[in-house]
């Protein structure tokens, strides 16, 4: 009975401690490090919140890490948040979230998002099944920009199977929580999880208050584990956030370490396009030398083989042994590819089996290119970066209907068809879709381009984010958002059913002759186009001067009465002018030295003497498929008034006048 008692007084005097901090049990005051040195636990040295000074201390706590993922209130700088994807962040179902929030970025420069939404994840610590669980998710108006170097913090995974959950006990913690009022930096201290809880949706950890005690107002901060991953470089992985002290005994954090936790989460982020990044330790390392199969126990450094298992494949360590046959079904949790510091050092996966990635989906520290021709079954929602080497997939299955987000700097390629009730998201880098695929799950580009030569029709929309680029010259679903849309690869013919520019869509066409495009070819039309099939709504509303329009003129020069066709075709046999008329359309010629570059060639804004007379003509395309007949975009280039005499008009209506007759 002592001591039941003893943890009843515990919970409550945790629940009038922190949970509730309008209680004012305790004067709010800076987070308590045991030892507390300015220099050693701050995380700014001056100038919080308007313009922080980093803190670059070798001594430092924090020293080695990026916090640029860790942001604050706007309104009450001692509240934090940790982002988990660029556009949501962590919070606490108790103490909520911010209105706007200020982060640094990779420049030092403050800069600042505003909450959209705000939800309960459903799980966390729960005070004993007496409130709400604690975990929430906000949710930010667009993604943060890849410009402001936000860190994507992993959730470190340590648990045995993907539906066992185990214990974190004994690993290390950073602390971050508040400084002593709103313009004195946030602290960060250390301390180590001594308990962990996984009973139903009451999820947490815990530590002692030896070196750190949490206070009121440190709610919702987030907290770390440090984690070296298998490239052998330092990183913050996100596990939790503060929920609760007793101010003498314990601390509690709320847990993400968890498959409940982390299904929930990845439920109120996919929707917008992202998945929860999950990170874990390669329990074992490729060698490939006694077998290459990847179920076999000698192809691996230990026996048995791996199975629901982060593991490791290096090109120097596995030696001629790069080859990985999937002659049967292959499970996976997630897969790591070691620099090597070698762009011809890559590995290939072939056979009939089929290989299911789990959530830790695959990252490639690499040079080199990993290539997977086996079919690859998504276990998981799941976040992938190619890095510099990126990846080659062929036909990928994203089941029921998980998603899967693609990152990186280099060219990944998936060439055979995605299949599934999952979605496909683009995150930075280059993604070129060549095959036929079928998922109808929504479609992202958030940061990158997107490159469609092969069909993704089937899919319920293509969103583009600000930092996004759809090109290609296939076939894709409605098209909607902030980013830009500019067909082919060069120029080429992209199909899809309509467009809305009400978000702020853009588009870049490239020309390169005169007259009409060459409707046969969708990678050499010579003139882009962006083919729009709706037999009633090819533009869900009419574009404005929100939405720019650039041209690209890769032409020697320009004479009066040239006629340019392309950039728009509706299927739908009606002028639709008044569609198009009203956007910001900008031309520019080619010109060596330019300052704007498109597609590889360099172009500098046309000033004149010329103008561009714009209409939407009728034309019968003569596409592959068959002959349609629709409207085009027509550009004829004519002098500015005054600039030309009555005899020089004279001569411009004699050729255009030629020009019809032809």
């Amino acid at each position: 009975m002592a001591a039941s008692r003893k943890t009843d007084r515990i919970w409550i005097a945790l629940l009038a401690g922190v949970l509730v901090p309008a209680l004012g049990v305790r004067a709010a005051r800076a987070l308590d490090v045991i030892g507390y040195s300015a220099t050693v636990n701050n995380r700014f040295t001056s100038g919080f919140p308007t313009a922080p000074v980093t803190n670059t201390s070798g001594s430092f706590v924090g020293a080695g890490y990026s916090w640029l993922g860790v942001g604050w209130s706007a309104s009450d700088p001692t509240k934090s948040f940790g982002f988990l994807t660029p556009q949501h962040f962590l919070a606490t179902v108790h103490y909520g979230g911010a209105t706007t929030i200020d982060l640094l970025d990779g420049a030092g420069s403050v800069y600042s998002v505003t909450q959209s939404a705000l939800t309960n994840a459903g799980y966390g610590f729960t005070n004993g099944g007496t409130q709400t669980p604690d975990i929430a998710v906000g949710k930010v108006t667009a993604p943060i920009a890849t410009t402001r170097a936000l860190p994507r913090y992993g959730v470190l995974d340590r648990n045995s199977t993907s539906t066992t959950n185990s214990t974190y006990n004994g690993q290390s913690l950073l602390v971050y929580g508040r400084g002593p009022d709103g313009t004195q930096s946030p602290r960060i201290g250390t301390a180590s999880v001594n308990a962990t809880t996984t009973t139903g949706s009451n999820i947490y950890i815990q530590s002692n208050t030896r070196s750190v005690v949490l206070q009121v107002g440190d709610s919702g901060s987030p907290d770390f584990i440090p984690w070296t991953n298998p490239d052998g470089q330092a990183e913050l992985t996100i596990i939790g956030n503060n929920a609760a002290t007793d101010f003498t005994t314990v601390n509690i954090y709320n847990m993400l370490g968890n498959s409940g936790v982390m299904g929930a989460i990845n439920a109120l982020t996919t929707p917008d396009g992202f998945a929860l990044r999950v990170v874990g330790a390669p329990s074992n390392t490729w060698e490939g030398n006694l077998s290459t199969s990847i179920t076999a126990n000698n192809a691996w450094q230990t026996a048995p083989a791996p199975a629901d298992d982060y593991v490791l494949f290096s090109g120097t360590a596995a030696g001629n042994g790069r080859a990985v046959a999937v002659n049967s079904g292959a499970n996976l949790r997630g897969l790591y590819f070691k620099s090597t510091g070698s762009g011809t050092l890559g590995f290939t996966f072939s056979g009939a089996g089929t290989l299911t990635v789990g959530r830790g989906g695959i990252t490639n520290y690499d040079t080199s290119r990993q290539t997977i021709s086996s079919t690859i079954a998504l276990g998981s929602h799941q976040y992938w970066n190619g890095g510099a080497g990126s990846v080659t997939a062929a036909a990928i299955n994203t089941g029921t209907g998980f998603l899967l987000e693609i990152a990186g700097s280099g060219t990944s390629r998936i060439t055979g068809g995605v299949s599934g009730a999952g979605g496909l998201a683009l995150s930075g880098g280059r993604l070129e879709l060549t095959g036929s695929s079928s998922y109808t799950g929504a479609t992202w580009g958030h940061a990158g381009t997107l490159v469609v030569d092969g069909t993704i029709g089937s899919s319920s929309g293509v969103s583009l984010a600000a930092e996004g680029i759809l090109a290609g010259s296939g076939r894709v679903p409605a098209i909607a958002g902030s980013g830009a849309v500019s067909p082919g690869t060069g120029v080429g013919i992209l199909t899809a059913p309509s467009v809305s520019g009400a978000a702020g869509l853009d588009f870049d066409f490239t020309f390169t002759g005169t007259g009409s495009p060459l409707w046969s070819s969708g990678t050499a039309s010579v003139n882009d186009v962006l083919r729009l099939t709706s037999a009633s709504t090819p533009f869900a509303a009419a574009l404005t001067s929100t939405n720019s329009i650039d041209v690209f003129l890769n032409v020697a020069s320009l004479t009066p009465a040239d006629v340019y066709r392309g950039g728009f075709f509706t299927d739908l046999d009606t002028s639709f002018l008044a569609s198009v008329q009203s956007a910001s359309w900008n031309y520019y010629l080619a010109t060596p030295g330019g300052g704007t570059v498109h597609d590889g060639v360099a172009y500098a804004a046309y000033t004149g003497p010329y103008s561009f007379s714009l209409s939407t003509v009728a034309e019968t395309a003569n596409f592959t498929s068959g002959s349609e007949a629709g409207y085009v975009v027509q550009m004829i280039v004519v002098p500015e008034p005054g600039v030309a005499g009555a005899a020089g008009l004279a001569l411009l209506a004699v050729r255009l006048v030629r020009r019809r007759r032809s």
